[in-house]
């Protein structure tokens, strides 16, 4: 209620964060005068909304991960504090997070994704293997990393996750293809880091949190034929059950680092 009161301090608010301006007069932009008509919750709920894109909070970067809200980043006096929004806290910050972020995060997967293929290649350079990254080349081949053994020429297809994601990989028809054909020669690595390098910028070694394989095999079994009810268009999401997985015998260099950043 003391909150609610402090008309000094939501004027504050309002004029600093640009939804109000005043000149000769009281001037509200059109964002704040579309939520104006009636004084409920439903519209306390779209101001603070706005309130979270105009002014972000610290936290509110880290706070959705594989869009769905990670309440865990948030400090605990925040989340309080938002309590009165009840379940739709999720679909309002998830909306304010996309409206920010939705490029950047684009760029943050593809950069995630660049540092689990940069780090297998250091765990196979480690074992004095001379592995090609042929993804830097041409998605072409189906597999990011390619390499020689005296029987054989492997495939590798890594996907990068944090713990939230890793439960899922989506493949493409075209690397399920390559799969299918390659058989034993072909399999995915999965790298899976901590979160804290999303807020950190930088992945390292010690961030990694677990390494694991899954076979041309295992995946092949999880697809259903092609069907009047079932067809492949560019990818597919695949679940695998956590026991068709295989640990890696990969050990990523210690000194090994990757910026997510732009620099």
């Amino acid at each position: 209620m003391a909150a609610s009161l402090d008309l000094v301090g939501t004027a504050r608010l309002l004029t600093d964060t640009g939804l109000v301006r005043a000149d000769s007069g009281v001037v509200v932009s059109r964002e704040l005068t579309g939520l104006d008509q009636v004084a409920d919750l439903t519209t306390l709920k779209g101001i603070a909304r706005l309130l979270l894109v105009r002014r972000p909070p610290d936290w509110l970067r880290t706070a959705v991960v594989d869009g769905r809200l990670a309440p865990e980043f948030i400090p605990s006096p925040d989340l309080e504090a938002m309590s009165w929004i009840g379940p739709e806290l999720e679909p309002i910050v998830v909306s304010a997070h996309h409206h920010l972020y939705a490029t950047v995060d684009d760029t943050l997967l593809k950069r995630l994704g660049d540092a689990g293929e940069l780090a297998v290649m250091s765990a196979l350079q480690c074992k004095g293997l001379q592995p090609r990254h042929v993804a830097l080349i041409s998605d072409r081949f189906g597999y990011d990393i390619e390499l020689d053994t005296v029987a054989q020429r492997q495939g590798l297809e890594i996907k990068t996750a944090v713990r939230s994601t890793a439960a899922r990989i989506l493949i493409s028809r075209h690397e399920f293809e390559v799969a299918r054909r390659m058989g034993e020669r072909w399999k995915i690595v999965q790298v899976t880091f901590s979160t804290k390098v999303i807020a950190r910028g930088v992945a390292t070694a010690s961030d990694i949190e677990a390494i694991r394989e899954l076979s041309s095999a295992r995946l092949v079994e999880l697809a259903p034929m092609e069907s009047s009810v079932f067809r492949w268009v560019d990818t597919a999401e695949f679940r695998p059950h956590a026991s068709m997985w295989s640990p890696s015998d990969l050990v990523i260099a210690t000194n090994f680092t990757s910026s997510l950043d732009d620099s």
